[in-house]
């Protein structure tokens, strides 16, 4: 096939190279990461493959694809169900792997009784995972941590070089909560073992699962982090079967009792290093940003939230919406919106940014209507911690961070309650997004049924 693109040109003739054949076809995944389609023909057949590419983002605590490259082979030789690796492109940095068979969106199975099937086959191929020895990974550079609370905050701390590196302004929140992660580990003892680090990613068809996929994160860790990373996937990509049955049927296979506690603290910890790692990319004017950066960056400071308050059991309270404050700017916002929507996409990829736009417009809308009152409450609020008004929220934020850096556990809760109310006045802002958010926020466990 005639390929004019030249990064392009070089992934196809390195395909050619590792999986032999000739690529007839090689396409742009429709999404926010560099990913792609491609079709060999090898020895009269046709070998369908996906090539997972890098984000463009400084966003990853175990930077470089090729580790993840060696984390699949493996997997793989532990039995795992994972796509077969050919090899690693350098030059599009790119994982070149067996197309698989299935969907992720478990509504596309035919029925109840399949959903659940998968959903209990992925929790037992978790716990195979978690029993893997951990020798061949430390081999290959994994870090082993050395002490319980190290086994706790492996991604944390994993994390921390990564938000250390990128920030670029005060981060009172996430101050506060690395501050309070490292003084709240749970008592319980961890296993370490090697875990999926963002669990929950698998695909499936006619009932059955038919591979797990997406080891950028993994690493070795306490177990229950991938159990807390599932209450978390599951309102944006449904598992099939609620949560809590996922983690009593982990239980029962595993014969190890889930500490309530611990799996709250994994959960604030999983998303905590979910906001670190958006931080500096979101005040970066250099960063080709997309609107989903913005969504996943407030769902996750509120999962952060809701977690922390199962730990302190605390309930978050919603905020009340003020009375509408609507400037002019409101109207170019909605001129902006109609340009949008007349516009005539030429594609899928065209169609995503489309309605990203729109999203934002929306989001604009509502502060410019809201946000005034809103960050004028939000100001008084900061001067009851602080003592006096910030001149504005840049200024807040420089005086919340001092002031989080400098604060014992004492504080805590005054601190939490601010944060709280913070993050719940910026969902109100995103009105628009409601139900998605809403549809995405923490959901209880039950450990007992």
């Amino acid at each position: 096939m005639a390929i004019s693109n030249p990064e392009e040109q070089r992934l196809a003739a390195f395909i050619e190279s590792c999986v032999g054949g000739t690529v007839v076809s090689l396409n742009r995944q429709p999404r926010w990461r560099k990913c792609w389609y491609a079709t060999v023909e090898r020895n009269g057949e046709t070998l369908p493959l996906y090539i997972r590419g890098d984000k463009q983002l400084d966003a990853e605590p175990y930077p470089g694809l090729k580790r993840e490259n060696d984390i699949l082979v493996r997997l793989a030789q532990g039995g795992l169900p994972v796509p077969h690796v050919y090899g690693f492109c350098p030059d599009p940095e790119g994982i070149v792997m067996d197309r698989m068979e299935g969907e992720r969106d478990m509504a596309l199975l035919a029925s109840d009784n399949d959903r659940r099937r998968v959903a209990l086959h992925y929790t037992e191929i978790m716990a195979q995972m978690h029993a893997l020895a951990i020798e061949p990974f430390v081999d290959m550079g994994i870090r082993l941590p050395e002490t319980p609370a190290d086994t706790y905050l492996a991604y944390l701390d994993a994390n921390q070089p990564l938000y250390d590196r990128t920030k670029r302004a005060p981060e009172p929140l996430i101050e506060f909560g690395l501050q309070w992660l490292r003084r709240n580990v749970p008592d319980r003892a961890p296993r370490p073992a090697v875990i999926h680090g963002d669990a929950g990613q698998f695909l499936c068809r006619d009932g059955e699962l038919t591979c797990i996929y997406d080891f950028e994160a993994a690493h070795i860790g306490d177990p229950l982090a991938d159990l807390a990373a599932l209450r978390v996937r599951d309102p944006t990509e449904p598992l099939g079967i609620p949560v809590s049955e996922m983690i009593r049927h982990y239980q029962k296979i595993t014969g190890e009792p889930v500490d309530a506690y611990a799996l709250s603290f994994h959960t604030a910890s999983f998303m905590m290093t979910a906001v670190m790692s958006l931080a500096g990319p979101l005040r970066d004017p250099s960063t080709p940003l997309h609107g989903e950066y913005l969504v996943w960056d407030l769902t996750c400071r509120r999962a952060f939230i809701w977690a922390m308050a199962e730990c302190l059991g605390m309930t978050v309270e919603r905020c009340t919406p003020p009375a509408a404050r609507p400037t002019r700017q409101g109207r170019t916002v909605g001129v902006l919106a109609q340009t949008m929507e007349r516009m005539a996409p030429a594609g899928d990829t065209d169609i995503a940014a489309r309605d990203s736009a729109l999203m934002l417009c929306g989001w604009l809308a509502q502060n410019d209507a809201l946000g005034h009152t809103l960050r004028e409450q939000e100001l008084h609020r900061a001067a009851e911690i602080l003592g006096t008004v910030p001149a504005d929220l840049d200024d807040l934020d420089r005086r919340m961070e001092a002031y989080v850096l400098e604060a014992g556990p004492e504080q805590d809760q005054h601190l939490f309650e601010f944060f709280a109310w913070q993050v719940e006045s910026q969902v109100m802002i995103a009105a628009n997004l409601e139900e998605r958010l809403e549809g995405n926020a923490l959901k209880a466990v039950d450990l007992a049924g």
